[in-house]
């Protein structure tokens, strides 16, 4: 790691994530790699199905989805996804950190 670089999240990073990011993670740790709008559409519908005491976010279709694309992209700067060609994936780091634990078949 050079002295530019941000040391990468673990798995037991996301417990420190707000609750809007933690839905997210569980949401890739169980997909692990998700095309761009089937996990904009799917997410919508999860957050859209919650109980507005369990998150604050207003249920308007759009709002949602610009809020998950805030989300989504905040994910990928702290190292959580990567984002690649119209795809999110679940960050390689933590995808080997999952298989070491036995959450993920090869």
């Amino acid at each position: 790691m050079t002295a530019f670089e941000k040391p990468k999240p673990s798995l037991k990073d996301i417990e420190k994530l707000s609750k809007l990011e933690k839905i997210i993670m569980d949401y890739f740790m169980k997909y692990i790699s998700v095309g761009e709008i089937i996990a904009l559409v799917e997410l919508r519908e999860i957050l859209k199905n919650l109980d507005s005491s369990e998150i604050n976010i207003e249920k308007d279709d759009v709002i949602i989805e610009i809020t998950i694309s805030k989300t989504l992209a905040n994910l990928v700067e702290k190292g959580f996804l990567e984002h690649e060609e119209g795809c999110y994936n679940l960050a390689s780091h933590l995808r080997e950190e999952l298989k070491k634990k036995g959450g993920m078949t090869p």
